[in-house]
């Protein structure tokens, strides 16, 4: 006699399909958390940091030579911009006796705290004695970083500031 085949029900076994499932949800959130990562503008490397580091004596002699000149800084933001856009930044540079410095070039580079990726360079003119301003198209309103670098003759001094704009 021959033996009949009994149908067995087909069972429905989900693991093959969750494993490739678990693997493409994984993939998408690598995915967005890469393209989120790259493109926010609030987070951003130091410019040069490697070359920076190797060159730590270098900045610790500048730290040296700035505290040699006792010169000051103290930088000044409009609180509006003006028709073209641009914000006025002002600096006051004075020697450790309080004189005006004149005569100096005065280059600036600025970020602001919330979007360190986006950088702004622009050089400061003299427009009275000590007194040094530009337009710069600083147009968000909050904290800014102002790195400052002041050259006259062979002395150079650098600082960093910090200013309010609105």
């Amino acid at each position: 006699m021959a033996e009949q085949e009994t149908a067995h029900p087909r069972v429905f076994w989900p693991f093959p399909g969750l494993v490739f499932v678990l693997i493409g949800m994984s993939l998408t959130i690598a995915v967005v958390t890469v393209t989120l990562a790259t493109n926010d503008p609030s987070f951003g490397l130091e410019e040069d940091y490697f070359a920076k580091a190797v060159a730590w004596d270098e900045t610790a002699a500048q730290l040296e030579k700035n505290r040699e000149l006792g010169w000051t800084t103290e930088v000044q933001l409009s609180k509006q911009l003006d028709g073209r856009g641009e914000r006025s930044v002002t600096a006051l540079l004075a020697d450790d006796e309080g004189r005006a410095i004149e005569g100096a070039n005065v280059e600036v580079f600025c970020f602001h705290n919330a979007r360190r990726k986006e950088t702004i360079a622009f050089d400061l003119v003299e427009i009275a004695p000590g007194r040094y301003t530009a337009g710069a198209a600083m147009t968000r309103e909050g904290q800014w970083t102002l790195r400052l670098r002041v050259t006259r003759g062979d002395d150079v001094f650098t600082s960093t500031e910090t200013g309010w704009a609105g």
